[in-house]
């Protein structure tokens, strides 16, 4: 299978990251918001899934503690011992979920080196081809077309957040879009993201979502939308619209993630 191009791959990494992190994505930092101890870089590797810990043993000490001149030992020992061990070093960086600022600062540096930026591009890299092949397969299994930029982008998500389309087909989205009043498939999703209940943000957002995507739905993006909310009703039924937010947004190349408007034009969406 050949590579996807060069610009669907940079629009990716502009799209994932930036519902979680701000800036460079490749400098970009989280504590532990999600019980992973701290998340890293394009793709938030992460000492919890021991994911960020090769990258730093592969980068070496000596670039760890030069970029890192407070906290790198402790990073490096953090990276090369149990995974138990590593979250409570990071942990002891953070005040809550809440990195404090020297340890934000080292792990940015350390992010931004060139020899983390090559680590992190191998991975992309990877996770690139995987997403490029799927949506290729895809597009081909929906009629035989190539597949999108959008379409790609949607699958570099679920392959970096989700892992894997958990049984969904073409032939079940067409079926769910033929079973659809015509041209109501939306608002069935819509609907459904108007009618969340709560005072969450992402609740919020799931009400801004719904308002913002009615009867905006293209040839191309009706089709990905139903994607989304099939493979949202694999997920736990809570965190549902969440994933609607997310990957709706990708689909419709504008919405509300995080309590954050995001509007994909730049990346060609």
């Amino acid at each position: 299978m050949p590579p996807p191009p060069a610009n669907w791959v940079a629009a990716a990494v502009q799209i994932t990251p930036h519902f979680e992190t701000q800036g460079d994505p490749y400098q970009g930092v989280s504590g532990d918001f999600d019980g992973m101890g701290i998340s890293c870089g394009a793709l938030q590797w992460n000492i919890g899934k021991n994911s960020l810990q090769p990258m730093v043993v592969a980068v070496g000490r000596p670039v760890v503690l030069a970029a890192m001149p407070t906290i790198g030992a402790q990073m490096w020992t953090a990276c090369t011992g149990g995974i138990g061990s590593g979250l409570t070093i990071v942990r002891s960086w953070q005040t809550g979920t809440r990195l404090r600022a020297t340890p934000l600062a080292e792990l940015r540096a350390l992010m931004g080196t060139p020899q983390m930026r090559a680590e992190q591009d191998k991975r992309i890299s990877g996770k690139a081809q995987t997403a490029f092949d799927r949506a290729t397969a895809w597009a081909k299994e929906d009629g035989g077309a190539a597949p999108t930029k959008r379409l790609f982008c949607w699958f570099f998500d679920i392959v970096t957040q989700n892992g894997s389309l958990e049984g969904l087909t073409p032939a079940k989205m067409r079926a769910f879009i033929a079973a659809s009043a015509p041209g109501k498939a939306d608002d069935v999703i819509c609907d459904f993201m108007a009618g969340i209940k709560g005072t969450s943000g992402h609740a919020t957002d799931a009400a801004k979502n719904a308002a913002l995507w009615r009867n905006q739905t293209d040839a191309e993006k009706l089709p990905i939308l139903c994607m989304t909310y099939l493979r949202s009703k694999t997920a736990d039924p809570r965190w549902q619209h969440v994933v609607i937010n997310r990957k709706g947004t990708i689909a419709m190349g504008q919405g509300w993630v995080n309590g954050s408007k995001f509007s994909l034009a730049a990346q060609g969406l």
